[in-house]
């Protein structure tokens, strides 16, 4: 709940959700919490970066990649290092950010992870475009298209979640930028 609040752009509500969550955890421990942190710290961190806490979020981060990098899950390890790429670009630490999605790329690379590729290649993209190199701007941009659209063509044509994905901010403004540069 906490996650869909913040993409709805509800972040003090996504907060809370976030915590009683933690607190919950923390009152409760199960043997699973270790992996069931991951996707928790990511929701604060998006929580934070989208209400313009970059101080905030760069703390969020930091511990998001702590906790993916104990793993040999790529998708995590993508998703926070294209986190902290995107955390970078926010605070203008160019080199820091090109790290960071070199990083998120190399974690993917050669692996079936979808909902970390479509994230980092979008990003990768809007990296290269800031940089003014439009070739490998493209070609990010049309790797995260063209996984995005497999992830949606995965699911049937009346599904409401797919229509949900398409149309999230998130997805569009990639599909967006995808078409307008002819990706």
């Amino acid at each position: 709940m906490g996650c869909a609040a913040a993409a709805l752009g509800k972040h003090d509500r996504a907060f809370e959700h976030l915590m009683k969550v933690k607190e919950e955890m923390e009152r409760n421990p199960m043997m699973d919490d270790w992996y069931q942190r991951i996707p928790l710290q990511s929701g604060f961190l998006e929580v934070r970066l989208a209400k313009g806490e970059l101080s905030q979020a760069r703390d969020e981060a930091d511990r998001f990649l702590e906790l993916a990098l104990a793993t040999a899950e790529r998708t995590y390890q993508g998703l926070a290092w294209e986190a902290n790429a995107r955390v970078a670009i926010k605070a203008e630490a160019w080199q820091r950010a090109e790290e960071c999605i070199s990083r998120a790329l190399s974690a993917i690379e050669g692996y079936d992870v979808p909902l970390a590729a479509w994230r980092a290649h979008g990003t990768a993209s809007d990296l290269h475009a800031h940089r003014g190199d439009n070739d490998r701007a493209g070609k990010h941009s049309e790797l995260s298209r063209a996984t995005i659209l497999k992830l949606a063509n995965s699911l049937a044509s009346e599904d409401p979640l797919r229509a949900a994905f398409l149309t999230a901010p998130d997805v569009r403004r990639i599909l967006e930028k995808a078409e307008a540069i002819g990706a």
